[in-house]
């Protein structure tokens, strides 16, 4: 899968990894899907030793890339009880 798709990173009520966004991804077929990423940063007696977003498994198959990211930031937005 190749992402298309970055939407602006935000913060939400996640004690562990707070900050996330949604990237929309196109399948090998041409269908669409989208997925929820997070935030990390891993530590070693104080020193930084990896840092990135990580990858939840996408979900949904959507003909188009608007359908899917609009159909991801629904279920963004009740996942994480946020006012639409």
């Amino acid at each position: 899968m190749k992402v298309i798709k970055e939407l602006e990173a935000v913060e939400v009520p996640d004690a562990i990894h707070p900050r996330r966004r949604l990237v929309v991804l196109l399948h090998d077929d041409g269908n669409f899907t989208a997925a929820e990423e997070y935030y990390y940063v891993s530590e070693y007696e104080g020193e930084i030793i990896a840092e990135g977003w990580q990858r939840h498994p996408p979900s949904g198959l959507y003909a188009t890339a608007e359908i899917a990211e609009r159909e991801a930031r629904a279920a963004f937005r009740q996942r994480h009880r946020l006012a639409g």
